[in-house]
């Protein structure tokens, strides 16, 4: 009889736990702005679903696309359409989509020195990823550093250069390295800088940068999840949190014009 009552017990914990582990809804982000915002709207999303938002901090912009694939979280939170779309070409993703736009971090370019100051063979960093290269690149032409043999494709690299107004020598890094590479490294004069690097950087793309993207940049930051889970029910009720006027006056006061809302 204890054997059984022991078994009927342990029969139980398992499906109690079970139980707790469908009342979680996993997300991954970047930490600024991106886990920020969440933070922002979890009590209210825990309150109106009865689930858990179990926020996990990603430090690079690799993993929370492989994490999402092999469904250890349930979305993500950190990146723009062109770069999911390229992500998921190279690894050979199918499944991966956009459900809703929420922000844009506009790119800016830093410089230790003003643009008249620019020397021949004076470094600057970009991003190396296929997508933010591209838009890094963009930025600059756009911003008369140099000219590209098209302006038509967001994936340009450093080999479509046509014209390099000051000679500058430019180095692709992970973008993560980026903010720490252009502050600790002497050798460095330049660097295109995503927004979110740059704020946990200590860099205020407003004040700091050159030159930044205008509100209109095409790379609005998304919640992707797999096709098979885009009509969840947390998942829409966590999109109409982040999509709300609450939300809004709050990516508005605390980033100040360095993250923009897109809804």
């Amino acid at each position: 009889m204890k054997k059984v009552v022991f078994i009927l017990v342990g029969i139980l914990l398992v499906l109690m736990g079970c139980s707790e582990k469908e009342k979680v809804f996993k997300i991954g982000a970047t930490a600024i702005p991106h886990a920020e915002i969440l933070e922002f709207v979890k009590n209210d999303f825990e309150k109106e679903t009865g689930y858990k938002l179990d926020i996990v901090v990603f430090n690079d912009y690799v993993q929370p696309n492989i994490a999402l694939e092999e469904e250890q979280i349930d979305a993500n939170y950190f990146q723009h359409i062109p770069y999911l779309e390229e992500f998921s070409k190279n690894k050979g993703y199918t499944d991966l989509i956009a459900v809703a736009k929420i922000h844009v971090e506009p790119m800016g370019f830093y410089s230790k020195k003003q643009l008249s100051e620019f020397k021949s063979g004076d470094k600057v960093v970009i991003p190396n990823d296929a997508t933010n290269e591209g838009r890094a690149l963009l930025l600059l032409a756009k911003n008369g550093l140099i000219t590209l043999k098209s302006t038509n494709s967001l994936k340009v690299t450093i080999t479509d250069i046509k014209d390099n107004k000051y000679n500058l020598n430019f180095v692709e890094l992970d973008a993560a390295y980026l903010p720490r590479t252009y502050k600790e490294d002497n050798t460095v004069v330049g660097a295109v800088i995503n927004t979110n690097y740059a704020i946990e950087n200590g860099l205020n793309p407003l004040q700091d940068a050159i030159f930044i993207e205008d509100a209109n940049s095409p790379y609005a930051n998304i919640i992707a999840v797999k096709e098979k889970n885009k009509n969840n029910k947390q998942l829409k009720k966590l999109i109409e949190l982040l999509q709300s006027q609450k939300v809004k006056e709050f990516i508005l006061e605390k980033y100040n014009g360095a993250v923009v809302p897109v809804f």
